[in-house]
This record gives structure tokens, sequence and C-alpha cells, in this order.
């Protein structure tokens, strides 16, 4: 892949990124003034569950905006892999935020179902959850986009609290107008409950993927297996092994040995390792490659895994 192709896709990536980061705290920021409002006037538990929602969803996008903006910094004497990890950092820290959330949601819930009370101005409750569907379901949208061309972890991770509270904010909506307008008292904290357990079931995925980039987990047996096959296919390959594979955030490291016939000349194995790095960032456009060439038949220490 030509050097300028490459600089222009990862300069346009981080431009998405910083986009992403700035939009989520917007929409944060306007979610957590229009809640309160919301709450003063309809004293829903489930409102406050959801105010208390967009506080955390605030503090976690102020850090996927630090985050963000320190992972794009390009690799420097210190950090000669760059500073992607940064990304799952952000991502365990706000699994942590979101857990924290769910906690004060059960406590409240807990309290209101001992002592139910009912919900007032359930009209005010309602307009500002539609504006909390529709400015959420908008963010999550342009989140997915970035998510899909820049693979970056701490949007996804941002992408994910907010996908569940677009449906939390449905659920609210529907809980606002079935529990002012029947008896159903308990349905507003019980789904507050529900919101709670579904928060922290998403902090689970957020810190799971975010621990698997910060302990340099192997890319999955799929992508293992293509990238095997995109080496092998080269008519010059006559071996493959030692791959080794890790995730820094929005980029992949992949490096792997090569076996050539003994006679290759050194220009001519450069040209070959060339085209096998040039047909893996087709595959893996954000990837970062090293690769090793060996002589067929010669024998050296191998790697114990497959």
């Amino acid at each position: 892949m030509p050097e300028d192709t490459k600089y222009s896709r990862r300069k346009r990536n981080r431009q998405l990124q910083r986009a992403a980061s700035y939009a989520s705290l917007t929409v944060a920021l306007a979610l957590i003034a229009a809640k309160l409002w919301s709450y003063a006037a309809t004293n829903s538990v489930s409102i406050l569950s959801s105010l208390v929602d967009s506080v955390l969803d605030m503090l976690a996008s102020a850090i996927t905006v630090a985050a963000v903006y320190y992972s794009l910094r390009p690799a420097d004497h210190e950090h000669r892999f760059g500073h992607g990890k940064a990304e799952g950092l952000a991502a365990l820290l706000q699994s942590i935020i979101v857990t924290v959330s769910a906690a004060y949601v059960l406590v409240e819930a807990a309290d209101r179902i001992s002592n139910p009370q009912t919900i007032t101005s359930p009209l005010i409750g309602l307009g500002v959850m539609g504006l909390s569907i529709i400015l959420t379901g908008a963010l999550v949208g342009f989140q997915h986009y970035v998510v899909r061309a820049t693979g970056s972890m701490a949007i996804a991770a941002d992408s994910l609290h907010y996908r569940a509270d677009l449906l939390v904010n449905v659920g609210i909506a529907a809980t606002i107008a079935i529990a002012s307008w029947t008896s159903w008292k308990l349905l507003d904290p019980l789904t507050g409950c529900l919101i709670a357990a579904y928060i922290v079931w998403s902090a689970f995925g957020i810190a799971s993927d975010a621990l698997d980039v910060l302990l340099d987990k192997e890319l999955s047996g799929e992508d293992r297996e293509r990238i095997r096959a995109i080496a092998e296919q080269h008519p010059a390959v006559h071996g493959f092994h030692d791959l080794r594979t890790r995730s820094g955030g929005a980029i992949q490291f992949i490096q792997f040995h090569l076996e050539l016939e003994p006679e290759t000349t050194l220009l001519e194995s450069h040209r070959i390792l060339d085209e096998v790095e040039d047909e893996i960032h087709a595959a893996y456009p954000r990837c970062e490659i090293i690769i090793h060439a060996d002589p067929l038949g010669f024998e050296e220490m191998r790697d114990r895994f497959d």
C-alpha cells in the first residue's frame, strides 16, 4: 500500500475518532441538563437512574476524549509501538464507572420498592426521554460508523454504553407512560432494577475487551488463519511459522516468519515480503506488520503455539 494512501487514511481516522469523542461529551452534557430538569419535575426513579447514568456517561466521555487524544499521538522514543493501549485503559475505567452507576440505581430502586411514589408531570418526562432517544440514537449511529472505519476501542466502549442508554431510554419512556396513568407504582423502581442489571452486563463486556488489549491477547483464530492463508498464497513462500498478533487499540500488530528458497537474493526477498505485507494490509488496513525471512530447511527454535 502506498505510504501517502496509508497516511491519508490514518489522518482521516484520527479526525473521525476526535469528532466522535467530542460528540459523545456534548450529547452527555445536553442530556444531563434535560434529565435534571425532568427528574425535578417528575420525581421518577427511572429518570433518576437515567440521569445518574448520563452523569457517569459524561465522565466516561471525558475519559474517552483524553484517551483518544493520547492514543493518537505518534510513536516516540519511549513508546515505539505508539500509545494505542490508552484506549484499553480508558475502556477499563469506563466499565468501573458504569458499574458504580448501576450500584447507585439499585439502591434508589430498592428504596422506592419499599416506599412507592407517584410519578408527577409525566408529559415532561416523556418529552425529555423522547429528546434523549433522538440524541442518543444519532450519536450511536455516528459512533458505529467511526468504529467501523477506525477500529477504535475507546469509541467502541463509549458506543456500547450509549447503545445500552438508547434501550434504557425507550424502556423508561414506556415505564413513565404506564406507571403514571395506571396504579402500577412498582413498575418504576422495577424498571430501575432492570436498567442496573443491563448496565452491569454492558460493563462486563467493556472490561473484558479492554483486558484483552491490555494483556496482549491474540487476534481471533479466524483472523490468524486468514493471515496465514494470505501469506501462503504467494508463490515464492514455502513455509509460514511463529505468527504473533495483538491489538493496540485501533491498530493490530502482526509478526511472523516466512520460508523462502535459500538461493533467493536479499533484494528479491525484500520484494516478496513487501508483496505479502501489501496483501495483508489490504485485508487489515489498520495493522503494523513485521516479517522475518528464513531460508527453507533451516533448523531453528520455533514457537510451541499453534
